[in-house]
């Protein structure tokens, strides 16, 4: 079983599209991520499979390999989790999203499935459009930056959970900064505690 996703992650400032590939097989139960990945991508195997788990999901016990392209482009960051996540519930038929190829996903997994904030959106989503993408699927915390792309559709979730509702439910959708600066009451400022970094270095 074969599916891909798309993500993003920073070269310098600008942001760099980045495939990810899933190949879901028969054979000795392991996940192997490659593409030149760092440290904090290859520990994405066990944020995933615990995120999965404790999501009431079922994380396949077959060999999957996940493959990030370019893959002469050294990774680096965390915010590559979500695109795995929902790149392994796809290709096992567990999690139906049909525009799922379409739509850059961002974001890092905690163990039970929240989705934490990631630097450099603004770049990446910029990447994503100028690549043709109009859709992109992020921490909620980070919507308001997106937002600042115009031609951009952003849904917007906090869980793992949520990810099967995010493209029905209009409450999540933020078309433009204006509409979210309308829905912000007065001095209510953007939490800008980040935590966690994407990047892409030419190693």
């Amino acid at each position: 079983m074969y599916g891909k996703m798309y993500s993003a992650c920073l070269y310098g400032i600008e942001g760099i599209m980045i495939g990810v590939e899933i190949d879901i097989a028969d054979g000795l139960p392991q996940t192997m991520i490659i593409g030149l990945p760092d440290s904090a991508i290859r520990e994405a195997v066990e944020r995933v499979r615990a995120a999965v788990k404790n999501c009431g999901y079922r994380y396949p016990q077959q060999r999957i390999t996940i493959n990030l392209a370019p893959a002469d482009l050294r990774k680096e960051g965390s915010a590559f989790d979500l695109a795995i996540a929902v790149g392994i519930l796809v290709t096992s038929g567990q999690l139906i999203m049909p525009a799922a190829s379409e739509i850059l996903l961002l974001g890092e997994l905690a163990l039970d499935g929240s989705i934490r904030p990631v630097n450099g959106v603004l770049p990446m989503v910029e990447a994503a459009r100028s690549a043709g993408f109009r859709s992109v699927l992020l921490p909620r915390v980070n919507a308001a930056e997106a937002a600042l792309i115009s031609g951009m559709t952003i849904y917007a979730a906090d869980h793992l959970r949520e990810i099967p509702e995010s493209d029905t439910r209009e409450s999540d959708q933020i078309k433009s900064s204006r509409q979210i600066k309308r829905d912000r009451p007065s001095g209510d400022k953007q939490n800008t505690d980040l935590m966690t970094t994407a990047q892409c270095d030419n190693h």
